[in-house]
Order: C-alpha cells, then sequence, then structure tokens
C-alpha cells in the first residue's frame, strides 16, 4: 500500500493547502492511507522569532475533526484518513501538550522536536556560537528526552530535523558519529514499541531521508521493524515527495511492511 503519515493543511499555521487539496492529492497519487497531522508545538518561542518568521499559533479544533469526517465520506472506499496531531516536544509544556491530547480523539500522534535552548533549530540563528557536534548532541538529547513524554504517541518524527538547516559543510547527521546517543533513543524506541517515521522532507541536509539511511541501518540492526514513510507535505506538489526512492532504500535494508495506527492499534502494510 502507498501511504503518507506526516502532512499538513489549513490547520498548521505555515502550510499553504487545504484538506481538501491534500486529499485529492492523495487520491491522485495512489495512497491508500494517508494521516493528516496539523501542528501542535505549545511552546514554541514566538517571542523569539527571526523577522519574517510566521507565529506558530495552534489551531485544531471541533471543526477539524468535522472537516476530516466529511472527506472519510467522501472518499469512502478510495482512501483511509486519520485525523492526526504533530506534537512538538518541549518539557517544559508537556503538561499542557498531554491536557490538549486528551481532549480530541487524534488517530495518531507524531512525537516531534523541533525547539532546543529555547529556539526552533531550524532557525539559523540557534546555531550561534555552537558547533557541529554540541548543536547536534543537544538536539539528540532532546529526543531521548522526548521518548519519556507523559503523554501518548505512535511515532517518533524526522529524527535528524536539525540537519535540515544547518550550516556546516556536511550537515548529515550519520549513525557513526553519534553512535552511543543514537543507539540509547534507537533502542528505547524499540522497546516502547514505537514507529520510526522515514521522513523524506530532508531539506539540505545531505540525506536522503530523516533519518539518515545509516541510522535506518542501524535500527534494523537492532530489532526494529516498525517504520512508516511520512512527505511532511506543507503544499501538494510535496505529497508523497521521493516516496519511490525512500521506500526502495528500504526494501534494501530489508523492510518489508509498513506500521500505520488503525483504531489505536499499529497495524502492517505491505511496502507497495
Amino acid at each position: 500500500m502507498r501511504i503518507d503519515c506526516h502532512n499538513h493543511a489549513n490547520y498548521s499555521p505555515d502550510a499553504s493547502q487545504t484538506l481538501e487539496e491534500l486529499a485529492e492529492t492523495a487520491v491522485r497519487a495512489g495512497a491508500g492511507y494517508l494521516a493528516v497531522t496539523e501542528h501542535m508545538d505549545l511552546g514554541f518561542p514566538n517571542d523569539k522569532r527571526p523577522e519574517g518568521e510566521l507565529i506558530f499559533d495552534y489551531r485544531v479544533n471541533e471543526r477539524y475533526f468535522s472537516d476530516i469526517g466529511a472527506l472519510r465520506e467522501k472518499y469512502a472506499g478510495r482512501l483511509e484518513i486519520v485525523a492526526g496531531i504533530e506534537a512538538g516536544f518541549t518539557p517544559e509544556d508537556t503538561a499542557r501538550t498531554a491536557a490538549e491530547l486528551a481532549k480530541y480523539p487524534f488517530g495518531y500522534v507524531i512525537n516531534s522536536v523541533h525547539i532546543c535552548h529555547g529556539l526552533d533549530c531550524y532557525w539559523p540563528g540557534y546555531f550561534d556560537g555552537y558547533d557541529k557536534e554540541r548543536a547536534y548532541g543537544e538536539y539528540l538529547d532532546a529526543v531521548r528526552a522526548s521518548l519519556d513524554a507523559p503523554y501518548r504517541y505512535d511515532a517518533i518524527g524526522h529524527l535528524g530535523y536539525i540537519s535540515r538547516s544547518a550550516p556546516y559543510a556536511d550537515k548529515r547527521m550519520l549513525y557513526a558519529d553519534y553512535a552511543d546517543r543514537l543507539d540509547d533513543i534507537l533502542s528505547e524506541i524499540i522497546r516502547r514499541d514505537k514507529i520510526l517515521e522515514v521522513n523524506s522532507s530532508a531539506g539540505a541536509s545531505g540525506s536522503l531521508c530523516l533519518p539518515d539511511p545509516s541510522i535506518i541501518k542501524r535500527y534494523r540492526e537492532l530489532g526494529g521493524k516498525l517504520i512508516n514513510f511520512g512527505s511532511d507535505s506543507h503544499r501538494t506538489e510535496r505529497f508523497n515527495y521521493n516516496y519511490d526512492a525512500v521506500a526502495g532504500m528500504l526494501e534494501a535494508l530489508g523492510f518489508k511492511e509498513w506500521a500505520v495506527v488503525r483504531g489505536g492499534k499499529i497495524r502492517t502494510e505491505a511496502i507497495g
């Protein structure tokens, strides 16, 4: 089955596509499973954002679920649509995030790290005064802390996010460079039966996907089996971006199935 488990539409402040446009694009692409995962970054440092950056407000409400419900009816039999969320982890905001997650019947929850030392690590200013080892190490420590978040989540999103806009000559986050930290993170993901998202929106990282294939290879060596695909689309032309290349890479590493969430439980579908 062709899937896409990470997408943003008009309930995210940085997306240009509507839910209707996203669903129609998924149908045209031949996808059978679509997770809409709007942003929930309750601790986003809007007061520190660089000039020109968006205000990252949280927009999900009851209408989000009714809109997706209408699309489910419209595309019944052609496309499975899940009303999900991408919950950005900040340690001081876990209680608020837990309360918000409990308010609504989210069908799928991605646990992502965007914020380190009070800044979005996509912003160039995040790296001021940091060499690569320190910047990436701090990010990985935040990812490890996020695995202990006191709320339900199903998958770990875009591991290596920090590399998308890093200023270094070699931006890649390779397994060999952070082996101890990554072994700890990957082993904990496996222990908790969480899904490792393979995100094709790698930006200028130099990697095919996030995490880098070297990290995915190690995940497999450690016994990891639960993976899915997310394009992280914010506009229609990015839906299923690089799907075939990523799926081919995963199959070469020995993965045969996607992990998708239905009714709160992980199910598998053949990679297709």
